[in-house]
């Protein structure tokens, strides 16, 4: 039985939906929480959705984030 790629990794469309769902903001909050807490890199959050909340793209809720919404 082979094992099989966790189908998690944050570039696959499945998440980018997911975070525009959830609002990127509260990603970026949660994981600057973290890293405050830990100093840990990994938790750290990714420099691709910080530029975007930075930028105001948060989601479905502004009608952009990792898609547009009419």
């Amino acid at each position: 039985m082979q094992a099989r790629k966790s189908p998690r990794s944050p570039w696959r469309r499945q998440s980018r939906q997911t975070t525009d769902e959830a609002a990127g903001h509260r990603a970026t909050h949660n994981a600057d929480q973290l890293y405050a807490e830990y100093k840990e890199p990994l938790y750290a959050a990714p420099p691709l959705l910080q530029r975007m909340v930075d930028a105001g793209r948060l989601g479905r809720k502004t009608g952009s984030g990792f898609y547009a919404y009419a």
